[in-house]
């Protein structure tokens, strides 16, 4: 035995009320998902350290799949790979490829919509793409001798720094994805997110338009260790404006982009801006592309 050390103790609440109920007791408990993030770190044993884990995977509540004629309802513990086989025909193009680039189907698989939404510093894939599609969240609180429920939109899940803004007790239990119609939408990635985060882009765009006039343009931008980037400036500036768009308005509109991150935060790279304005660019003259083919 080691003097001081003890093997973190592992709780399987088969509910949410017991869920709730372990991590009022425990509060500094790792919630544990798929566990595809957690077991890819590096952490020595014995520790004085080793916190006790709540795993979520007995929770039958939360790997349910719910949908109706306005919306589709995911718990937290649905898969990355059952997301994208029971929602083929229904999921927005933009969060199935954000799904897809994920990793490959064994890693999908495991990977869970709750772990990859709350990885305490990293902003990936879904929430980037959940973002543009205003996402609702359930989060129930621990802390309340009721167990508290509030649902929230997802960007509410992040503060201001790019940090998950849950706090200990707190636990997303549904998420609410509008179904909604849009002309165009695109998701894409450069760099490494999960092993170079300080250099990669991850970006995704949902709009529409009426007889060549944008009607609504939502972007958001993943800066994975620092933000999800989100201007309203920028989607105002854009909405009402007539396709296709001109290169003199594609440039304005990226140099509005430019400006705007280099006030944004001291830690963004500038290879990130420059990556940034230019899949803007290419998004713009890709939506014009689509008008002329149609």
């Amino acid at each position: 035995m080691y003097e001081g050390v003890r093997a973190p103790a592992v709780f399987n609440p088969e509910t949410i009320l017991e869920a709730l109920d372990v991590y009022q007791r425990y509060p500094r408990s790792i919630l544990w998902a798929g566990g595809t993030t957690l077991m890819s770190q590096l952490r020595e044993y014995p520790s004085h350290d080793n916190k006790d884990i709540l795993y979520l995977g007995g929770v039958s509540e939360l790997h349910r799949i719910n949908r109706n004629e306005r919306y589709i309802e995911v718990g937290p513990m649905v898969s990355i790979q059952r997301l994208l086989t029971v929602g083929q025909h229904i999921l927005h193009p933009v969060l199935a490829h954000a799904c897809k680039r994920l990793g490959p189907p064994i890693i999908r698989s495991q990977a869970t919509i709750g772990g990859s939404l709350c990885h305490p510093n990293l902003r990936l894939n879904l929430a980037t793409a959940l973002m543009i599609l205003e996402t609702q969240v359930e989060i129930k609180d621990s802390r309340s001798t009721k167990s508290s429920t509030r649902w929230v939109p997802i960007h509410r899940l992040y503060k201001r720094d790019g940090s998950l803004g849950l706090i200990h007790g707190e636990i997303i239990t549904r998420l609410r994805v509008f179904f909604e119609d849009a002309n165009f939408q695109c998701f894409s990635i450069i760099g490494d997110p999960f092993y170079h985060p300080e250099t990669a882009v991850i970006f995704a765009v949902f709009a529409k338009y009426e007889k060549s006039t944008i009607s609504e343009f939502r972007f958001s931008l993943s800066l994975p260790s620092i933000d999800i980037f989100r201007s309203k400036e920028i989607e105002a500036s854009i909405t009402s404006k007539d396709l296709p768009l001109s290169a003199k308005e594609i440039i304005a509109i990226s140099g509005q982009l430019r400006e705007l991150l280099s006030n944004y935060s001291s830690k963004i790279q500038k290879v990130q801006i420059e990556r940034s304005c230019r899949i803007l660019e290419k998004t713009l003259q890709d939506m014009n592309t689509k008008v002329f083919a149609n």
